[in-house]
């Protein structure tokens, strides 16, 4: 991404809304708040309501015949349950562990239970089919897209009113989905993330310490955007004012950013120890990879390739002089 398009995300973020055209006019998306996010729960209770009235039934009562004509049992809810708690207790690990190479892992089989518990997920709505529960999520989408979208960029007057987007068509809708779905894809976090490691913002990170001063308007006011940028900015802002030592050729990776300031906290409590020159490092565990971004600068020795080059195998005086470099 260029640097022209990291200020173009600052801007939108400052602003709190994202500029399209519409009908050959401009129109205004509003990046909505934590205040916002409370009328998704409105709309899916007014819209449920609504389905019940009109006899459709509620998810309870469609699983309760599935189970009677055995094509949903109980084993497939504690399927996805297990999947749930499993990924959950995947994506601590992930946070706990010390080594790139053991995140990278904890990943994959975060990606692989992810999709495993999708697929089911998928074949329960399929077997479902409609419900009052999906009838109410459908519409509180649509409902919100409503809410969110204005002809000013003051965002006081909204782009339809009630009447006017119940009208719409399918692919006014669909193209109004489309512009919030890639607005929230391009303000995301790991774009964010670099955003406030750019040149033009170091000037702005040692003043996002009081957010509402540096947006001039109370937090219950700001967006998620709005809140991350400086959330981001001050968690960084605190990285290198602790970390003088932080290599040059990391200072605008987010990630490596993280992984060293991470090293830095856990290292001692962890399996890694330094010799007092800190000329070699050995880590239990660790690839070449992890080695070279625990620290960059230092003369690392795998263990693994100390056990190989011993014939498969260490003895304890050999062990203490591969730690004491």
């Amino acid at each position: 991404m260029s640097e022209e398009e990291y200020i173009s995300i600052v801007g939108e973020i400052f602003d709190g809304y994202t500029e399209f055209e519409y009908a050959g006019e401009p129109a205004y998306l509003k990046h909505f708040s934590i205040r916002d996010q409370r009328y998704i729960h409105r709309y899916y209770e007014k819209y449920k309501n609504i389905a019940l009235k009109k006899g459709i039934p509620s998810e309870k009562e469609i699983l309760a015949r599935l189970k009677n004509d055995n094509l949903w049992n109980d084993s497939d809810d504690l399927k996805i349950a297990s999947l749930e708690a499993e990924i959950l207790r995947l994506k601590d690990s992930q946070k706990a562990a010390y080594l790139p190479s053991q995140k990278t892992k904890f990943n994959k089989s975060i990606i692989e239970k992810t999709n495993d518990l999708n697929k089911l997920q998928s074949t329960k709505r399929e077997i479902a089919g409609s419900t009052a529960e999906s009838y109410a999520s459908n519409r509180t989408n649509e409902e919100f897209i409503r809410y969110i979208l204005f002809k000013d960029e003051s965002l006081k007057e909204h782009l339809f009113s009630q009447e006017e987007f119940d009208d719409l068509e399918d692919y006014n809708i669909n193209y109004l989905v489309k512009i919030y779905s890639n607005s929230n894809a391009r303000l995301n976090e790991d774009n964010i993330q670099h955003c406030v490691l750019r040149d033009f913002f170091n000037m702005y990170l040692s003043q996002t310490e009081n957010v509402s001063a540096f947006y001039g308007k109370p937090i219950i006011q700001l967006s998620i955007f709005q809140l991350k940028l400086a959330l981001y900015a001050r968690v960084f802002f605190n990285i290198f004012q602790y970390n003088e030592d932080l290599p040059d050729n990391i200072k605008k990776d987010p990630s490596a950013i993280l992984r060293f300031s991470e090293s830095k906290k856990t290292g001692k409590q962890g399996s890694q120890r330094q010799s007092r020159d800190s000329e070699s490092t050995v880590v239990f565990g660790a690839t070449k990879e992890d080695l070279k971004q625990i620290d960059p600068n230092a003369r690392t020795i795998s263990l693994e390739d100390a056990v190989r080059q011993n014939g498969g195998s260490l003895n304890m005086e050999q062990m203490m002089k591969l730690m004491d470099g």
